[in-house]
């Protein structure tokens, strides 16, 4: 005697609305995916913009690198001596000239120029007898190829007189998100020269 036993299983149109209902469930979970990812992009760009630019200020402010070893020095706005302003248009210069305090004789032609060229701050230097054969990247860094250009550069003095003690300093820079989607950053802020 045969014993029937009783077959549980889908059916086909069971085993297709399953498929139909995990195909939305991970469109959806993939367009959330999608927009979190993009949306953390954006801001890791913008954080990178704001840090980079901020430290690039900083430089121009606290000094630049010069030299390496026991004679390594960094030369700014902040331990420069005097400053020279050129390239004016509309009372705002283009670049700035920066003369450090001078240690001896063979240092009396030493200075740093910082100045906008392209969608980069560059800067060259004459130490002594040394100086770059072509201009150095200030901001942002040229060995990352990203999409941070700058967009302004400033200089002018903050205060009255002959000699330029204080300076304004206006930076603007953008990092691109994606295609024609930009976000800027921009500063503006006052750099004191060394008191005597």
């Amino acid at each position: 005697m045969r014993i029937f036993r009783s077959q549980a299983g889908f059916t086909i149109t069971e085993l297709v609305a399953v498929i139909a209902v995990s195909g939305v469930l991970m469109t959806a979970a993939t367009v959330g995916f999608s927009a979190f990812f993009s949306k953390f992009n954006d801001l890791s760009k913008t954080m990178e913009l704001q840090r980079d630019a901020f430290n690039g200020l900083q430089k121009i402010k606290n000094g630049i690198k010069i030299g390496s070893g026991t004679a390594m020095k960094f030369q700014g706005i902040a331990t420069a001596d005097s400053v020279k302003l050129e390239g004016y248009n509309l009372n705002m210069a283009s670049k700035i000239i920066l003369y450090p305090p001078q240690s001896d004789i063979s240092h009396i032609n030493d200075n740093i120029v910082i100045y906008k060229m392209g969608s980069y701050i560059r800067y060259t230097y004459q130490d002594g007898p040394f100086q770059p054969s072509a201009p150095l990247y200030l901001f942002p860094d040229y060995k990352r190829k990203n999409d941070i250009e700058v967009t302004k550069l400033s200089f002018s003095p903050a205060n009255t007189g002959n000699s330029v003690k204080v300076v304004n300093v206006e930076m603007e820079a953008r990092v691109k998100l994606r295609n024609k989607v930009y976000k800027y950053v921009s500063y503006k802020t006052r750099m004191a020269l060394t008191m005597k």
